[in-house]
């Protein structure tokens, strides 16, 4: 009679752990995988600003420094209302040059900008999705106003981890008429993105915007250049978070499930032939 207790035990624990997985699997993960409600994160910067001096009419240099700050508002209809601040110095004077804010609507799962919701639309890719491939992602730029396409470039290790490489590199845009002439704008916008794949953190940025105008006959020439790039703290920390939420999403859903359910099976397996045996 023990024995045939014991068999019918594990048999049944082996099936709980078995069920439990699954639904870990299917329905317990993805909800906690979600950009969580009270998210908030800082990103700093650094770089430069060129621009037309109209009495030289060459390019000033402005040495700047960014910090770029996301934080979560609430949900609307399951839509995460997200507030960016946005706020560029002079790196050398300390002096702020321009603060911008808004609000925008997120998909908690596949981190796509939804519209219709806070005080701006935007469309396409906030920022990569967890298990990232090897595809071009249409994110949203802020400097064009519309959605640019990141491709794919290659894959590589950069400290110590591996990441997948994408670029922008969109020519031509249309940019408005420049202040006071009337000319025609356009505008160049180059991205460079560095992702680890498994959790979708983006451990290096760099971005140039040029806006041009025909101020001179023949081919548009620069006005104004920004330029910045991840601090080598963000990066840092960009870093630090991608190895662990991709440990913890590997564990998860893939190393843990399957640990796991391997235990579950070999419950009810040694359940079964305790429970045949017994009848023997």
């Amino acid at each position: 009679m023990r024995l045939k207790g014991w068999s019918r035990g594990l048999t049944i624990v082996g099936l709980v752990l078995v069920v439990f997985c699954l639904a870990w699997l299917l329905a317990i993960f993805p909800a906690m995988a979600k950009l969580p409600t009270d998210y908030e994160r800082e990103y700093t910067f650094e770089g430069f600003i060129l621009q037309l001096n109209s009495e030289t009419m060459s390019l000033d240099e402005i040495p700047t420094n960014v910090v770029r700050l996301l934080t979560a508002t609430g949900t609307q209809d399951g839509v995460l209302l997200l507030q960016q601040d946005i706020n560029i110095y002079h790196a050398e004077a300390g002096i702020l040059l321009t603060s911008t804010s808004e609000v925008y609507g997120l998909d908690r799962t596949t981190r796509e900008n939804v519209s219709g919701y806070g005080d701006i639309d935007r469309s396409g890719q906030f920022t990569f999705p967890a298990g990232v491939e090897q595809e071009t992602y249409t994110f949203w730029s802020s400097s064009a106003m519309t959605t640019l396409s990141a491709n794919f470039v290659s894959e590589e290790t950069f400290q110590g981890i591996t990441v997948y490489n994408f670029k922008i590199d969109s020519e031509n845009l249309d940019a408005g008429t420049m202040e006071g002439t009337g000319l025609p704008q356009t505008m160049d916008v180059l991205t460079e993105i560095k992702v680890e794949p498994v959790s979708g953190v983006p451990v290096y940025t760099a971005s140039t915007t040029t806006v041009k105008a025909p101020l001179i006959p023949g081919d548009p020439i620069p006005i104004y250049v920004n330029y910045f790039a991840f601090t080598s703290e963000t990066i840092d920390e960009m870093v630090d978070l991608a190895e662990s939420t991709s440990s913890l999403i590997l564990w998860a859903s893939f190393y843990g499930f399957w640990i796991a359910i391997a235990l579950g099976a070999a419950l009810v397996a040694t359940g079964v032939v305790m429970a045949i045996r017994n009848k023997e």
